[in-house]
């Protein structure tokens, strides 16, 4: 019975990294924090079993696809850090830029 409750989490593990990874590929952050909360639980779960060597393609699969949401995450934190600079450098030309004063001068059109 041990054996099928680890199958299970594993595969609760994998399941929810795939929506996860699909979460934050669409940026739907309301549904991120719930999906990584649910993923803790079952990760404390599985820590408190005995290990067994049956089980390591399972929890490789699962790895993997924590592997993905941690880089799909740090790329998405990278953009968002590099949005964050353009629009802080933007404001900051905003607030230092002088507009010339205006010139009262014409054109004389020669006919």
């Amino acid at each position: 019975m041990a054996k099928s409750l680890v199958e299970t989490l594993l595969h609760d593990f994998w399941m929810l990294s795939l929506c996860l990874e699909d979460a934050i590929e669409d940026d739907r952050w309301d549904e991120v924090t719930g999906l990584l909360q649910r993923r803790e639980e079952t990760l404390r779960t599985l820590e408190r079993l005995e290990p067994d060597p049956k089980w390591l393609p399972l929890l490789r699969r699962a790895l993997e696809a924590d592997d993905r949401c941690q880089s799909l995450l740090r790329r998405k934190r990278r953009a968002l850090l590099t949005e964050l600079e353009q629009e802080e450098r933007q404001r900051a030309c905003q607030e230092t830029y002088d507009p010339p004063p205006p010139t009262d001068w014409k054109f004389d059109v020669e006919g």
